[in-house]
């Protein structure tokens, strides 16, 4: 049971690290619209945007409408790194305690 826990947190924080990564990669790719619009830019699009459109809302939104500049990419990076750091060890240190 050991094992198979331990493989469990490896591949969530894998995926965390993958999902953080095409998140970067998708802000970079919106600088340019040619990349963007490409096929590769928008299956790019149709995973991040879900994640990330929960963080542009409200506040943020009137951001960027007033000064151009998206922090919803940083901040969706930001709960995928509290999720990685915090949450699985919390998570999986109570699931060690429950079966082994």
């Amino acid at each position: 049971m050991q094992t198979f826990l331990v493989f469990l947190y490896r591949l969530l924080y894998f995926i965390c690290e993958a999902y953080s990564l095409l998140i970067i990669i998708d802000a970079f790719m919106s600088w340019i619209p040619a990349i963007s619009e490409s096929a590769a830019g928008r299956w790019i699009d149709r995973i991040v945007n879900p994640f990330v459109n929960l963080f542009r809302q409200g506040p943020i939104l009137r951001l960027i409408y007033a000064t151009g500049i998206d922090i919803s990419p940083m901040i969706a990076l930001f709960v995928i790194y509290f999720v990685q750091s915090v949450a699985l060890g919390w998570l999986f240190s109570i699931l060690g305690r429950i079966f082994l």
